[in-house]
């Protein structure tokens, strides 16, 4: 980030050159604009003593836009020392000195004491005028729309990931706006959201999880985008809270916990067979070092300056992606790593939050000077400082209340017990409850967990499918319950029937007779015929 922030800076600062060491006064809107940029670059990369000073050439741009100040030899001479100092400072970046701190911050306040405005502190905090404000207004409540609508879609439809990179073309107004520094936490919000569109582009299975984040986005965006129209944006409210719990869990799911917490604090064993512990990355390069030493300096300063533990929280999930390479390093780079990210997880519950800020910043500055990843001073360093941050940061002790039995063996399900609103029970002689199999779903439950523990679930084959249906096992009779009775037993045969068909003559007759009903009588000459048959049939 700091040899991006070179290059950009590098860039406004030919185009700042140019402007001020022309002839006449310069273009002033052109002016505020490239010093505001500059500025905001600096705020993105973390460098807060530049910044200051390019706050001081924007207030010596806005001071000669508004009329405030005339652009002559000594005001000129001032903006050219201005521009060449901050060359200098961009190139100091990699070995930054008390010296270049002071000597930016006492041209910082020159600069705004010559343009009227107030003398700048360091980090320098502005307020935002009402057009930032109405801007930063209409694109959050646009991006919390979007956000919420993604929740949605991504919760009917989990394969709908692609959705997720219209949000990054949403923010794109947003994060180019100046002021967005100082409106706190809005920026946290942003990157939040940032990290959990690439989340769940890497890992399209967690569409589900992200669906959650993306909803608690849209809440807690819409919240601090309505109170930036009027003041202060809130950075303890229960939208932020959400939205960091939910974007935790799915940046780092699973919620797993240090396996030695499983265990009785004894002699053991613990651990019966020793794993194959994963096969080590290649060396991390110097460079990489130096971008992760400034990453973890940038992120030590932001918990530094949060305002709450959800705050707090969004800002250390931003080192997930650092500590990962870290830890795959081995050795005491992977040390430290395990131990800042243990206390990173909890970075919203710690009880003294400057252990973890002291550790990250003191990490980063050996990181930023590291020649190597091999270096013995390095290691010792680092193993000193997991040391401390494990000891400071510690949970309090776990003690198991009963050891864990080894596994059972497997036997049958045993059978569900269904709601007795849906499947009423009725007393068997005993006296035990015996659920009823009853049309609803509870009882085709009860049948299937039946013929399961009966038959076994066993795997489909296709010998099964030809051979037939199996036998299904009948329900046991309830106690005090008759025998089954055979349906052949119920039907009329032989001299029964017969006997049954002559008394339907009396039916017959009385249909015949004069205002008798005669459309019975198809009926029962049918059902004589049916009758006189089965006499036949059961009697041969």
């Amino acid at each position: 980030m700091a040899e991006f922030f070179a290059m950009e800076a590098s860039d406004y600062l030919a185009r700042l050159d140019a402007l001020v060491s022309g002839a006449g006064s310069p273009d002033a809107e052109e002016f505020v604009r490239l010093a505001r940029s500059l500025r905001g670059s600096a705020l993105m990369a973390n460098q807060q003593a530049i910044a200051a000073t390019a706050g001081g050439v924007e207030a010596l741009a806005r001071a000669l836009k508004d009329g405030r100040l005339a652009w002559d030899a000594a005001n000129k001479q001032l903006g050219i020392r201005a521009v060449d100092d901050l060359k200098i400072f961009v190139r100091a970046l990699g070995k930054w000195t008390p010296a270049e701190e002071a000597k930016a911050q006492a041209l910082a306040q020159e600069l705004e004491r010559l343009a009227g405005g107030k003398t700048p502190g360091r980090p320098s905090a502005r307020t935002p005028d009402a057009g930032t404000r109405a801007l930063v207004a209409r694109e959050g409540a646009a991006l919390a729309s979007e956000l919420d609508r993604m929740s949605v879609a991504l919760a009917q439809n989990p394969g709908a990931t692609d959705q997720a990179a219209n949000a990054l073309k949403l923010m794109q107004p947003l994060r180019g706006v100046a002021g967005l520094a100082d409106l706190p936490p809005l920026p946290d919000i942003l990157e939040g959201v940032e990290r959990a569109v690439g989340e769940v582009t890497r890992r399209p299975a967690s569409a589900m999880a992200a669906a959650a984040v993306f909803h608690a986005a849209a809440q807690a965006l819409a919240r601090a985008a309505k109170e930036a129209t009027s003041g202060p944006v809130a950075a303890d409210t229960p939208e932020l809270s959400a939205f960091a719990a939910s974007l935790r869990q799915l940046i780092e799911p699973g919620g797993a916990v240090p396996i030695e917490s499983l265990y009785y604090e004894d002699a053991g064993p613990h651990v019966a067979q020793a794993g194959t512990p994963p096969a080590r990355a290649g060396a991390i390069d110097r460079v990489e070092l130096v971008s992760h030493g400034e990453h973890l300096k940038q992120v030590a300063d932001g918990l530094q300056r949060a305002t709450s533990p959800a705050q707090r929280d969004l800002r250390a999930q931003s080192l997930t992606t650092t500590l990962r390479s870290l830890q795959a390093a081995g050795g005491a780079l992977a040390a430290f790593a395990a131990a800042a990210h243990d206390a990173v997880t909890r970075a919203a519950s710690l009880p003294d939050p400057s252990v973890l800020v002291t550790a990250l910043r003191d990490a980063g500055t050996l990181l930023a000077h590291a020649t190597s990843a091999e270096d013995t001073g390095l290691g010792d360093a680092l193993t000193r400082i997991a040391t401390t941050l494990k000891t400071r940061t510690a949970q309090p002790a776990r003690s198991p209340t009963r050891a864990v039995a080894a596994p059972a063996p497997a036997t049958p399900p045993p059978a569900p017990t269904a709601a007795p609103a849906a499947t009423p029970a009725r007393r068997s002689g005993a006296g035990a409850p015996v659920m009823e199999e009853t049309g609803d779903l509870a009882g085709s439950f009860l049948r299937y967990n039946r013929y399961v523990t009966t038959l076994g679930p066993g795997t489909s084959s296709v010998a099964e499918l030809i051979a037939g249906p199996p036998a299904f096992p009948a329900m046991a009779p309830a106690a005090g319950a008759q025998a089954a009775v055979s349906l052949a037993d119920l039907s009329y045969s032989g001299p029964a029937a017969l006997e049954r068909a002559m008394a339907l003559q009396a039916d017959i007759r009385a249909a015949m007779r004069p205002g008798g009903n005669t459309a019975k009588l198809p009926d029962l000459v049918e059902e004589v015929f049916d009758l006189v048959k089965l006499g036949i049939q059961r009697g041969s």
